[in-house]
């Protein structure tokens, strides 16, 4: 791959630096990337956040898509992060349905109260449940003060409940997920998939139909165990749909496999790269195990 600048230095003039254009990997885009009108739907162009938590470092960023930008449009992906002051960490990301209008709100809503159906008295499945039911509930809920149908605050979600194993120097994550959204596990320098993949592109679409409220029943449950030095990766398919492309995965895998986890303007800036036909809304939630 072909090195590039990745960071900004200051000139010799000790002028403020500047930030470079975000990385095009692989065919230069059709848009440009910048931002358009303003939507009528005031949300946030993009959000950052991050955090240091004992065992981990968290970096998490939900952009807007070239495309929602280009139209003026909302960003419907949504992401949230939840620490209960001791040995658990909630982290999720949602992605609102591209065909509904009031999307992002029921991806707003899905990563707000997440947290609101943690116990640590069930077992994973029944936990995973009752955690999607809850959000449905509250979709449904929003939908009901907007005078909407349920079905236009359609959204995918993913989350993962983080803690560290007794007596062990691992942490278990139990994720759990409604529709297209991905986890992966990044292990020495290697991305290993945390659900199923399917090998067509068939299937995928099939897989990206399930979204809530409406389908409580088809939520998925996986495990994962991270270990010193291994990273979760928490995404909306705006960010994994690109990363089908061994450019991109192993940028990000070069990226991401660095002693130390990114700084915050950094991460912005990586999850900012661009890539042709690649022009969704993209967010991430990563989490190294330190």
């Amino acid at each position: 791959m072909e090195q590039v600048q990745e960071y900004a230095t200051e000139d010799v003039a000790g002028n403020s630096p500047r930030v470079p254009q975000p990385l095009v990997i692989g065919r230069e885009p059709r848009l440009v990337s910048r931002p358009g009108p303003l939507p009528e739907v005031r949300r946030p162009d993009s959000e950052i956040d991050g955090a240091a938590l004992p065992g981990l470092e968290i970096r998490a960023a939900s952009l807007r898509g070239d495309a929602h930008r280009y139209f003026g449009t909302p960003r419907q992906d949504a992401m949230g992060l939840w620490h209960d002051g001791g040995r658990t960490l909630l982290a999720c990301v949602a992605d609102g349905l591209g065909s509904k209008e009031a999307s992002h709100v029921g991806a707003a809503a899905a990563c707000e109260v997440a947290h609101a159906g943690l116990s640590d008295s069930l077992e994973p499945v029944t936990a995973a449940a009752r955690i999607i039911e809850s959000i449905s509930e509250e979709i449904k809920a929003r939908a009901d003060r907007l005078d909407l149908p349920p079905d236009e605050l359609s959204t995918t979600f993913l989350a993962a409940v983080v803690r560290e194993l007794p007596e062990t120097s691992a942490y278990q994550a139990v994720l759990m997920r409604v529709g297209d959204c991905m986890a992966w596990c990044l292990r020495e320098g290697v991305w290993l998939p945390c659900f199923p993949e399917n090998d067509t592109d068939a299937a995928v679409v099939t897989s990206a139909t399930h979204a809530l409220p409406r389908d409580v029943e088809h939520v998925e449950v996986a495990c994962a165990d991270l270990y010193p030095g291994d990273m979760l990766l928490l995404c909306t398919d705006g960010l994994a749909r690109p990363m089908r492309a061994p450019q991109v995965s192993t940028q990000l895998a070069n990226w991401w496999s660095r002693p130390e986890p990114p700084s915050l303007p950094e991460f912005f800036w990586q999850m900012s790269f661009r890539a042709k036909t690649h022009d969704d809304d993209r967010t991430a939630v990563c989490l190294w195990r330190v």
